[in-house]
C-alpha cells in the first residue's frame, strides 16, 4: 500500500539505477515539459530516494514524483512523462 491509501500502480521490484542514468532520463531534452530549474530538484529527489546500493523501484519513483506534483514542484505532465521514460528504461 502506498501513500494516501492508493493501490500500487507500478512494479515494486527494486532495480539498479545509476546517477548517470537518472540525470540522462530527467534531462529537459528527454522530457520536453520539464523546466530547467525543475531538473536538479527531480534528479536529487530520485537519487536520494534510492537505497545505499543504488536500487529503486518504479513505485518508489512514482511516489517521489507524485509528492513533487502535489507540492506543485512539477506538473502532472512532467510526472507522467518521467514515469514513461523510467518505465521504458527499467523494463
Amino acid at each position: 500500500m502506498s501513500l494516501f491509501g492508493l493501490g500500487v500502480k507500478y512494479s515494486q521490484v527494486e532495480q539498479q539505477l545509476s546517477e548517470f542514468d537518472i540525470k540522462k532520463l530527467v534531462s529537459p531534452y528527454h522530457i520536453k515539459t520539464l523546466k530547467q530549474e525543475e531538473v536538479s530538484e527531480v534528479e536529487q529527489a530520485i537519487i536520494s530516494r534510492r537505497h545505499g546500493d543504488g536500487k529503486i523501484s518504479l513505485q518508489q519513483i512514482y511516489e517521489t514524483l507524485t509528492q513533487m506534483k502535489n507540492k506543485n514542484q512539477i506538473s502532472r505532465q512532467d510526472r507522467d512523462g518521467l514515469m514513461k521514460a523510467f518505465e521504458e528504461h527499467l523494463n
